[in-house]
């Protein structure tokens, strides 16, 4: 097997001179400054490969590649004889997914199973790693001015110590301009949506402009489906990049040269700004984000090593002329969530249950969260809408219409329930229900009473239901069949006022006060 340390560039030169000058092997050595033997030698193996002029014949691999393939021969055996693994099926079954636990010491083994006197395991990795780096093939792709903001969250946490509270670990949320490094980086109490979109408010006041696209990692709070092609965003996230006016592009899964830059920044990161301060104590979240802050200035201050500048400057002449405006008014933060409904017709929300039309039971909504409010999407379309609730003593907050009708006519046997459909029909029919609950030792007793009464409105005007609870609240009474009366005989179309008294027949059988000995003012019965 010839070795690769043969000069191609001799070689060829060599065929030149003796082909197409005729120049025979003295003069070809004398004027390459090699010996005869060596011309001799590679005309010698150029014939062996079937080459005998030059130019060498076009083919379908070209002339010069097909004689570096027929002199310098890929090799496919080893020092023994024993053939070499196909490198390319190594390849292949170390980057399966589904084949977890394999390893190149366990193909190694499995070859050597079939070939015992093959390549031994250090050779075996040396010439994978030789087949590797023929393939691994980096193309440099330039970064346009203000193009691309790279974000992930650096893996180690700071401590947060508050006075008087639990300490707590805050995450740290990185930035990075793709063409100048421009870095920011950010304390949050976690990784959740909310800290998220906060994050990156932050970042853009602090570059003071919007880049063109924001390439995060697949995290939660960016992708909810991972996809090579066509990955599900988080609809906050996704909200949020309509009103700031920036693409979306996640890196690739499996791909971690999408995100070299910010892979970049956050091992910087740790090194330079947060490597320091491992031992500082911080009591609070802006206290650790007021040292961060002026960390970072510092930082993208401080000249390259292997460029001219510093990331600041860069920044300042390209970057930051290339930005979008900020909005007028920074995004509101929100929260979209996925809920089931239960079958009480009811989704949770940190502890609290919230209504939803009974028909949606089980169904998957979305729900959007606000500080102060909750709505509730299907299928694009709102179909509830709750204030949010902080008190623990009222965990469901209810709507009535979201009832199916069983369960409203089961809501309506009760006080409340009577009370609320008096009050539809007259503040007397209020009244006189409300004396009716005071009457009775157990409200439950008064229920079918209730129900009599408010089935009178389904023969009488409410006015004179009204009219007649007025009456019978001046007469006393207070059963079902005493109104039924009073509106049968009409007597709510005359009904007594306060100030209508009987009138007392003019005759000699009626005495006066006088000769009973009493006061011409009567005296009330409550106060003898």
């Amino acid at each position: 097997m010839v070795m690769e340390r043969i000069s191609m560039n001799l070689v060829i030169d060599v065929l030149k001179l003796h082909y197409q000058d005729q120049c025979s092997n003295r003069g070809v050595a004398k004027r390459l400054g090699i010996s005869r033997p060596t011309v001799q030698k590679y005309l010698d193996l150029t014939k062996e490969a079937g080459i005998d002029q030059w130019p060498v014949p076009e083919e379908e691999d070209g002339g010069v590649g097909r004689l570096r393939k027929i002199l310098f021969p890929e090799p496919t055996v080893s020092s023994s004889g024993a053939p070499l693994p196909e490198w390319s099926e190594v390849e292949k079954e170390l980057n399966a997914r589904k084949k977890s636990g394999v390893t190149r010491h366990l193909l190694w083994q499995e070859y050597r199973m079939t070939h015992p006197d093959g390549l031994g395991y250090s050779q075996f990795c040396a010439h994978f790693a030789e087949y590797r780096k023929k393939r691994d093939l980096r193309m440099h792709v330039p970064h346009a001015p203000g193009e691309e903001l790279y974000v992930d969250y650096s893996g180690p946490k700071v401590w947060i110590y508050p006075v008087g509270k639990d300490p707590f670990q805050a995450s740290i949320f990185v930035a990075v301009m793709g063409l100048s490094a421009y870095t920011f980086i950010y304390a949050t109490p976690d990784m959740k949506t909310r800290s998220w979109i906060r994050a990156h408010r932050e970042t853009f006041e602090y570059l003071g402009g919007v880049p063109q696209a924001v390439i995060p990692d697949c995290t939660k709070t960016a992708v909810l489906v991972v996809h090579r092609y066509d990955p599900t965003l988080n609809r906050t996230y996704r909200e949020m990049s309509a009103h700031y006016t920036f693409e979306i592009a996640p890196a690739r899964p499996l791909s971690p040269r999408d995100k070299v830059s910010v892979e970049s920044g956050v091992l910087s990161a740790q090194r330079a700004l947060l490597a320091p301060i491992r031992e500082v104590k911080f009591v609070s979240l802006p206290d650790l984000n007021r040292t961060l802050r002026e960390r970072c200035d510092a930082f993208n201050q401080t000249p390259f090593q292997k460029r001219p500048d510093s990331r600041t400057v860069v920044f300042e002449a390209e970057d930051r002329p290339a930005l979008g405006a900020l909005p007028s008014e920074p995004f509101e933060t929100e929260e979209w969530i996925v809920c089931r409904v239960h079958p009480d017709y009811h989704i949770s929300v940190d502890r609290f249950l919230y209504s939803v039309p009974c028909r949606l039971v089980r169904e998957q909504v979305d729900v959007r969260l606000t500080a102060t409010t909750l709505e509730i999407f299907y299928r694009e379309e709102r179909v509830a809408s709750h204030l949010r609730t902080t008190d623990p003593r009222k965990r469901f907050s209810t709507f009535k219409d979201h009832m199916p009708p069983n369960h409203r006519h089961h809501l309506d046997q009760s006080q409340e329930g009577y009370l609320e459909r008096a009050g539809k029909s007259g503040p007397d029919v209020v009244r006189f229900i409300e004396a009716l609950f005071r009457r009775k030792q157990y409200p439950a007793y008064a229920y079918r009473t209730c129900q009599g009464i408010l089935s009178l409105l389904k023969e009488y005007p409410a006015d004179r239901v009204n009219a007649a609870c007025a009456l019978g609240l001046q007469m006393g009474t207070g059963s079902y069949k005493a109104l039924q009366g009073i509106l049968k005989h009409e007597m709510d179309r005359k009904a007594l006022t306060p100030e209508t008294k009987p009138s007392v027949p003019d005759h000699e059988n009626v005495r006066g006060p006088a000769y009973y000995g009493g006061k011409t003012e009567s005296t009330p019965l409550s106060q003898v």
